[in-house]
């Protein structure tokens, strides 16, 4: 049998405890924990701190009636089977948590019925009534743009992650590829090489930004240092898994590694291109890094290579806390934060044990 006691310990901590506890009114308690403006830092910090000693916990099913809106995001991605946005979505996840929303994950993968298909599936997030949405990724591209307009107009906030969709209005979070190429092509420089490979799709199939920022980002390093490029390009085939990018690093290198004015570094476009060269050089005898150096970018591969694998570590992580944040900001605040309009990430250079300076 439940006591007065238990009864009292298990009931749950409401605005007006709060209030009451605090002695300020409920309005003043409910804008600072819904994090809307008009209150002194001061107050708001010491509603919050209450609220957390006190165990206060949100009450979702009556907020959604309020608003007509779920404590739930929407996130919409296009490719999940290279596992490139897998640290994306876990940082994504755990910031909507900690501000007490749900995440709804949508995958627009390669289909049939193409943008059908995709408009289909998002109209469930908006049959959930999700708070916001963030989209990632150029495959949104098959998203129509009245879409968006429509979800402006239904006050329902997004934001957008490493695309090239012009979409005015949401926050845009975008990835510095051409940056990337120019700093790990310096890096080799500074280690004394000259004769650098860069092996890539060709220009004409940049279907994607990722790989294009790249590789312009080493044709600038290069011509910053007085030096000829060297390329080794694909113009046929766009591989849609990492196993036939690796697949297809190695031909590239096989059929065009005699002709080259012997490198003694290689760029892969992104890791799987990196391995497969590799996977090459070990094949022909080619020593890692004693004969030649080899880098490549995304840092989803680098460990597990042997030796490991020197690599640009793309703010993937990073990025998905900060549109997590960026976008409960905006629901919160309920109007567009022009501060995040642009919002620009930097890789970083992870060194290990395929690069070195080349021999005398």
């Amino acid at each position: 049998m439940m006591t007065d006691s238990n009864k009292k310990q298990t009931r749950r901590t409401t605005m007006k405890d709060i209030a009451e506890a605090l002695q300020l009114d409920r309005t003043t308690v409910s804008k600072a924990l819904a994090g809307k403006p008009g209150l002194a830092a001061k107050t708001r910090r010491l509603i919050l701190e209450t609220a957390r000693q006190m165990g206060y916990k949100k009450d979702a099913f009556a907020s959604s009636l309020m608003t007509g809106k779920n404590n739930i995001l929407g996130l919409v991605l296009t490719d999940l089977t290279r596992g490139l946005f897998a640290p994306f979505v876990n940082s994504y996840q755990e910031t909507a948590r900690q501000e007490d929303y749900g995440v709804l994950l949508c995958n627009l993968e390669k289909s049939a019925d193409g943008q059908a298909g995709a408009i289909m599936q998002l109209e469930l997030l908006r049959q959930q009534r999700v708070s916001g949405i963030t989209f990632v990724s150029n495959g949104t591209a098959r998203i129509p743009e009245h879409y968006y307009d429509e979800l402006l107009a239904e006050g329902i906030p997004f934001n957008i992650v490493e695309s090239r969709s012009l979409i005015e209005g949401p926050g845009h979070i975008r990835f510095d590829h051409k940056g990337a190429g120019l700093e790990l092509t310096r890096y080799l420089l500074g280690l004394g090489h000259r004769r650098i490979a860069f092996v890539t799709y060709s220009p004409r199939m940049h279907r994607h930004m990722t790989p294009k920022g790249r590789f312009e980002g080493y044709l600038e390093a290069m011509k910053e240092a007085g030096l000829a490029p060297i390329t080794v390009f694909e113009n046929q085939h766009y591989a849609s898994t990492c196993g036939e990018e690796v697949q297809l690093a190695y031909r590239l290198l096989a059929n065009a590694w005699e002709s080259l004015p012997s490198p003694t570094a290689v760029i892969g476009a992104n890791d799987a291109f990196a391995l497969g060269a590799l996977h090459y050089f070990k094949n022909r005898g080619i020593s890692v890094p004693d004969d030649v150096s080899l880098a490549g970018f995304d840092d989803l591969y680098g460990e597990m290579a042997v030796p490991r694998m020197t690599s640009m570590r793309m703010p993937v992580f990073e990025s998905g806390s900060l549109a997590a944040r960026l976008l409960i900001s905006r629901i919160r605040s309920g109007e567009e934060d022009k501060r995040d309009k642009l919002t620009w990430l930097d890789y970083t250079v992870t060194v290990r044990e395929t690069t070195t300076p080349p021999k005398r």
